[in-house]
């Protein structure tokens, strides 16, 4: 019976304590590794599931229409400027601006570029984006100059540094006022000589506000061999050089490739043709007889008979203009060339060597020597005043007027 007891007790304290174990909270396990799936150096597949029905289609949009090209630009309106290729350039005048000596009439102008708030005795300044007149822009370099102001003078300079001259050579340029300044004044390339000799009045170009952009060229060759000193001057013309405002476009020393400087033993000094233009017997509106008043300009033209070349000048307003221009040796004929009337684009005088009675008469050579000046070249025969028609070469269609 005691035993049977025992055995009872025995299995009701087991059925107690699995009941109490069941009921119990369980307890927290500590990790030190992070939640969520560990990481993996090897990608894992990805089971593709089917799905139950196809996924909607993308809905179509319209077709993008391409818009029209873009109207190609209008071309740019050609530069009034003559440009020579970078290579063909022996001498960039505004490059080397201050390598030159800039004056007026009496004193050196410093610093460089001087000071417009010192305008007073000249400025110049040098640009690669020029305004020539009514304002138009011009990528080309430049140098900006205004003449002095005073009675003391109404002109500007600039003496580069000596440049040896090849046969061929050209200096070319392209001249117009500043915006909207109204110059008025005369352009010059002047030199001075290995000797320190001064030489004026060869080239030389008047130039006024409506001008317009007026590109100019100088043949050199007559000073191949020497060493000059160019001299970029500036002068003013109506006694008004406030406005003078001036503008040297691109001036350059053109030269041809392939251009060799002269041989040893080649070397021929250029001579020099002065004189002057008798109006007396020109058609009377080119002067007014009598009273010593300014003729008309002319452009004097010496037409080389050896090679068919020519150079020319244009006079000063004097009332009888006189003249002085270097040339190679040769022989030349000499013929002045005056603005006509009505139907008749020109009129001309000729030197004969018969002055003062010429009329109708044939041209007269004249022989220029190396190294020498010939003096007193008159110009007086005007065919017109005694209905001559003796032979007068035409005027060639590059040189202008006055």
């Amino acid at each position: 019976m005691k035993k049977y007891w025992f055995v009872l007790v025995l299995v009701l304290l087991i059925s107690l304590a699995c009941n109490l174990s069941a009921s119990a909270p369980e307890a927290a396990v500590l990790t030190d590794t992070p939640a969520g799936p560990l990481p993996s150096d090897t990608p894992q597949a990805i089971e593709q599931v089917a799905p139950t029905e196809p996924p909607p289609s993308a809905t179509p949009t319209p077709t993008d229409v391409a818009p029209p090209p873009p109207a190609e630009p209008a071309a740019a309106p050609a530069s009034p400027v003559l440009t020579s290729a970078p290579e063909s350039v022996a001498y960039d005048f505004v490059a080397h601006v201050c390598d030159a000596e800039w004056a007026n009439s009496v004193h050196y102008i410093t610093p460089c570029p001087s000071n417009l708030d010192e305008s007073e005795q000249g400025y110049f300044t040098n640009t690669h984006l020029a305004f020539a007149e009514s304002n138009t822009a011009l990528e080309v370099p430049a140098l900006i100059v205004l003449p002095q102001q005073g009675s003391t003078g109404t002109a500007i300079f600039g003496m580069y540094p000596l440049f040896e001259i090849w046969p061929g050579d050209q200096f070319r340029a392209a001249l117009a006022c500043q915006g909207d300044a109204a110059c008025n004044v005369k352009y010059a390339l002047e030199y001075f000589d290995a000797a320190g000799k001064y030489h004026a009045g060869s080239w030389e170009w008047a130039h006024q506000a409506g001008d317009g952009v007026v590109n100019i060229a100088v043949d050199l060759s007559a000073l191949a061999g020497q060493s000059v000193r160019f001299v970029l001057a500036v002068r003013d013309a109506d006694g008004n050089p406030a406005d003078d405002f001036s503008l040297w476009m691109t001036p350059q020393i053109y030269r041809a490739p392939g251009a060799q400087p002269l041989a040893a033993g080649e070397d021929q000094p250029p001579g020099m043709i002065s004189g002057w233009v008798n109006m007396a017997d020109a058609p009377p509106y080119m002067t007014e007889a009598g009273t010593g008043a300014e003729s008309m300009r002319v452009t004097v033209v010496f037409f080389n008979l050896e090679d068919d070349t020519y150079w020319w000048m244009h006079t000063t307003p004097t009332r009888h203009p006189d003249f002085q221009m270097i040339l190679p040796p040769g022989n030349y004929h000499v013929v002045a060339y005056g603005q006509g009337v009505d139907i008749t684009p020109y009129v001309s005088a000729a030197y004969t060597g018969k002055w003062p009675l010429s009329c109708d008469q044939d041209l007269q050579a004249v022989t220029v020597v190396s190294g020498e000046t010939v003096e007193d070249i008159v110009i007086a025969d005007w065919n017109w005043i005694c209905g001559g028609d003796a032979y007068r070469p035409p005027k060639p269609a590059d040189v202008p007027l006055p």
